[in-house]
């Protein structure tokens, strides 16, 4: 893909230019809607695909192989962390989490783009444990998009971690 993430000097906003800018925007929206998903839905509340299915494209694929989690649809990918209805997901340890993100690097191709955001997640354990703990990750989403009749879509997302770890655990009930 060529880097159109420069916009080049004029004196006089062109067409291009502003296309270039609503996609870069609806890119931006599609990336945090993926997080809004998460956040959104707390504790039990396992309704993800209600953002979910409006961030990827029908057969949109993930990559969340670095942290355990699968190599499959995005489908597989919201049950693997909320579960089935009858056993808890990865998410299932936690009460609480939020995922914060910075700006993303886009890149435009006309149809097509790539874009790539870090992030910074935070978790908390469900309540009333002997052990309160808190866990942190930071990385990166790594994505692939594709321009649909809907708009932008994630087409496929790629986990990367640079770290994951417990903070410091806490002896008390809460």
């Amino acid at each position: 893909m060529s880097d159109t993430a420069r916009l080049p000097n004029a004196s006089i906003v062109r067409d291009d230019q502003v296309k270039w800018l609503m996609d870069r925007i609806e890119i931006q929206d599609v990336i945090a809607r993926y997080s809004l998903g998460q956040d959104s839905h707390q504790g039990e509340d396992a309704r993800i695909l209600e953002q979910w299915d409006k961030t990827f494209t029908d057969d949109g694929m993930v990559d969340y192989s670095v942290a355990g989690g699968p190599v499959g649809t995005y489908r597989e990918l919201a049950r693997w962390m909320r579960g089935d209805g009858t056993t808890p997901g990865s998410m299932g340890a936690f009460s609480n989490w939020q995922h914060m993100l910075s700006l993303p690097n886009v890149l435009i191709d006309g149809d097509r783009a790539s874009a790539r955001t870090d992030f910074y997640a935070t978790h908390r354990s469900k309540a009333g444990q002997a052990v309160v703990t808190h866990f942190n990750a930071a990385g990166a989403f790594v994505d692939d998009l594709v321009r649909t009749a809907g708009g932008w879509r994630i087409r496929f997302r790629r986990l990367e971690l640079y770290f994951a770890d417990p903070l410091q655990v806490v002896s008390a009930t809460v």
